[in-house]
């Protein structure tokens, strides 16, 4: 496990920099119920999903997505934490 508790591997550095700019739109949405908060919350999910399918369930199997979920939301947390939005 990685310092951020999300398994190694599973997500690069640039992934989780593309991850954190969606969560900073809808998380941090001036107007939430905007359309294009929820764009970016959904394109947000799908990617999780993919990553979710593809790199987790073959490896850790008994991890659930909510979980894996709310792993990756803590680590954009932090991400953004590090490198604010310009």
């Amino acid at each position: 496990m990685s310092e951020d508790g999300l398994p190694k591997g599973v997500v690069t550095r640039t992934e989780l920099a593309v991850l954190a700019s969606l969560f900073d739109r809808f998380e941090f949405a001036f107007d939430p119920p905007s359309i294009s908060a929820k764009e970016a919350e959904s394109e947000f999910d799908n990617y999780v999903r993919k990553l979710f399918d593809e790199r987790v369930i073959p490896v850790h199997p008994r991890l659930s997505f909510p979980l894996f979920r709310c792993k990756i939301k803590s680590a954009c947390r932090a991400f953004l934490r590090k490198n604010p939005p310009s």
